[in-house]
């Protein structure tokens, strides 16, 4: 996997919580089964996908760790 590729969300990590204010596990579960173009990494290999198309608010982001992707096209 590198910047710019296909990628289906296929889990959701352990141990995320939602608050009044940032409702992180409701999030990541409406993503699942659904495809992002990874748009990069940051410095432990955490990958970011843009969740527009999910949530419709521009910007917005998740960062996930690989072994939750399935790739699905370079």
């Amino acid at each position: 996997m590198k910047i710019g590729s296909k990628v289906r969300l296929i889990g959701v990590p352990d141990g995320l919580e939602d608050y009044p204010d940032l409702p992180t596990k409701s999030t990541f579960e409406r993503c699942v089964g659904h495809e992002f173009v990874i748009a990069g990494f940051n410095d432990v290999g955490m990958a970011e996908l843009g969740i527009k198309a999910v949530t419709g608010k521009v910007g917005e982001t998740i960062w996930v760790e690989t072994k939750f992707l399935r790739l699905v096209s370079k």
